[in-house]
C-alpha cells in the first residue's frame, strides 16, 4: 500500500506529493495532536534575518511573544541575527526555533539517519551558545514520512508552509500555518481575511499560526501595522497569542518515543 501511495505521490509537484502522502497513509500515533481547551494564536518568523527585529518590536508593544525560526549556519551572516541579537529576543520571552542546520530541504538527504545526524549537529551548535530548541520549523516547508519520523525524537512539534488553521485533529510534525505578507500567492492577505481568521479560532477551539518572512518579497512595513492591529483585535476577541512551546505544552505533553527505533525510518 505505502509503495503504490508513493508511486503515486511521485507525479505531484513536491507540497502536493507531502500533503497526499500524508493523507492517504494517515497520522501515525507519535504524529497525532488533538486541539482542544482555548485558542491560541502563534506568530512565526522564518530564516532569523535581520528584518525579524521589526517584527520583534510590534509583538512588545502588545505585550506579546513569538517564535523565530533560525538555522545555524546563517547566524551571524549578513543579514542575519547575531547570536547576541537572538540572546536578547530569547531574554525578552520570545522562543528561538530550529530552521535546520543549513536550510537545506529535509526532503533532500538521502536517508533518515544523515538527516538526523545534520539536526543533532545544529541542536548541539545552539546549545553551546546557551539556546534549547524545542519547536522545529521546516526549511521551505518540505516534509514528509520519513522526515518526521527523524524530526520526532529531537523536537515536541514541527510548522510546515502547508495551509491550514490547525482545528480538532492535526499533525503534532506538521503543524500548518497561514502566510502573512509574503508569499501570499493568490490568498487574499487583507485585514479583513486575517480577522476571520481570528473571529473562526474564537468560536471553537483552533490554533491558528502566522508565517512570517519580514525579508522577503511581499512584505512591507504596512504589513507590520497590519500585524499591530490584528493583535489588536485578537485581544478584542479573546484569542491569546502564545508561542508554539508554551501553547502546545499546555494540551499536549510531548509524545513518549522509542527515540532508537523512530530514527532508523520505521513507519
Amino acid at each position: 500500500m505505502n509503495a503504490i501511495v508513493r508511486a503515486i505521490a511521485k507525479r505531484l509537484p513536491a507540497h502536493g506529493r507531502d500533503r497526499a502522502e500524508e493523507l492517504l497513509l494517515g497520522r501515525r500515533d507519535f504524529e497525532r495532536l488533538e486541539i482542544d481547551g482555548p485558542s491560541a494564536l502563534t506568530v512565526i518568523c522564518d530564516d532569523g534575518q535581520v528584518r525579524d527585529l521589526d517584527v520583534v518590536r510590534v509583538l512588545e508593544r502588545h505585550g506579546v511573544r513569538g517564535v523565530f525560526a533560525v538555522s545555524p549556519q546563517l547566524i551571524g551572516q549578513p543579514g542575519f541575527l547575531s547570536y547576541a541579537q537572538l540572546r536578547a529576543i530569547r531574554d525578552a520571552g520570545h522562543e528561538i526555533a530550529f530552521h535546520g542546520t543549513t536550510h537545506d530541504a529535509f526532503t533532500s538527504f538521502p536517508d533518515v539517519a544523515s538527516l538526523s545526524d545534520a539536526c543533532i549537529a545544529g541542536v548541539e551548535r545552539l546549545r553551546s551558545e546557551g539556546f534549547e530548541v524545542r519547536t522545529l520549523v521546516y526549511p521551505y516547508g518540505r516534509n514528509d514520512r520519513r522526515v518526521r519520523a527523524a524530526a520526532a525524537p529531537l523536537f515536541r512539534c514541527a510548522f510546515t508552509t502547508w495551509f491550514g488553521t490547525n482545528a480538532r485533529h492535526a499533525n503534532r510534525y506538521a503543524i500548518r500555518r497561514v502566510p502573512f505578507g509574503a508569499y501570499v500567492g493568490k490568498l487574499p492577505g487583507t485585514l479583513a481575511w486575517y480577522r476571520s481568521i481570528i473571529d473562526e479560532a474564537a468560536r471553537a477551539s483552533a490554533w491558528p499560526a502566522l508565517m512570517l518572512h519580514p525579508a522577503g518579497p511581499g512584505h512591507t512595513p504596512s504589513h507590520d501595522e497590519m500585524l499591530s492591529q490584528l493583535l489588536d483585535y485578537a485581544r478584542e476577541r479573546g484569542l491569546r497569542v502564545k508561542t508554539a512551546e508554551d501553547h502546545i505544552g499546555e494540551f499536549a505533553p510531548a509524545p513518549r518515543l522509542a527515540a532508537a527505533g523512530w530514527a532508523q525510518g520505521k513507519s
